[in-house]
């Protein structure tokens, strides 16, 4: 979800090559049902994430709120919105003294922030608020797309190994080979247990191995055919291939 998030965050890089007409003429009110809408999706991607920060700003800025009100209505939201969480997080047991002491540092900040904001506001037009507000949720984007990417390279082994006519990617516990020639086109090849053969290979697969040393197998896709299945056979370190059709 993070990734996802990541990606709309950067969606906003748009907004901030637009004009301030472009920017006007898009800002109208929305029904009430639109705003309910918008309250149940904050409070449950802040329930599965932890926080909104800044993903729902776009929508703020497209109200027609004044920069003062989308402060002050961001406020409000936040503050119902923590209460709730707070609330229903000691229900379930989650909370604990050193996430007391934590949310009490992170509020005395977000105080201090708002009395001060209080007094740069006016300074601020009302096309640089909003270019300000874009500009943060691209960079907060990208931020967290470099962040959760190298979190996913990390957790799931991620790795993919480019060759002159093949391409390894490796995920978690699988592993997927592309590979492409001129006679056979793209093929997408994945290696398989003996288990997962039908059972016509399984006896061809038997029989094999009274002659060889070891047998790789391979479970092959291409675009239009039926899957095959290749051996890898070695005996004495010398490599044997079969193709067979499913």
């Amino acid at each position: 979800m993070q990734f996802f998030v990541a990606l709309f965050l950067i969606t906003n890089v748009k907004e901030l090559l637009r004009n301030k007409k472009t920017i006007e003429k898009e800002e109208k009110a929305c029904p009430k049902y639109v705003l309910a809408l918008v309250g149940f999706i904050a409070g449950f991607v802040s329930g599965v994430t932890g926080a909104i920060g800044l993903l729902f700003n776009r929508f703020y800025l497209r109200y027609g709120l004044s920069k003062e009100e989308i402060v002050a209505t961001r406020a409000a939201n936040e503050i119902f919105l923590h209460l709730i969480k707070l609330l229903i997080y000691i229900l379930l047991g989650l909370y604990s003294k050193s996430a007391f002491y934590i949310g009490i540092a992170i509020a005395i900040g977000a105080i201090i922030s708002s009395f001060t904001i209080k007094h740069i506001l006016p300074y601020i037009s009302e096309f640089a608020f909003r270019k300000i507000g874009y500009g943060a949720m691209a960079i907060s984007g990208i931020t967290l797309l470099f962040s959760i990417t190298q979190l996913i390279l990390k957790q799931d082994k991620l790795n993919v190994n480019i060759g002159f006519n093949e391409t390894t990617l490796k995920w978690r516990e699988s592993n997927l080979d592309l590979e492409y020639s001129i006679d056979d086109g793209l093929e997408v090849e994945r290696p398989i247990e003996q288990s997962e053969l039908p059972d016509n290979l399984k006896l061809k697969y038997e029989e094999l191995t009274k002659n060889y040393d070891q047998i790789l197998l391979e479970k092959v896709f291409k675009l239009g055919h039926e899957p095959s299945y290749e051996f890898y056979c070695y005996k004495d370190n010398k490599l044997s291939k079969y193709d067979f059709e499913e």
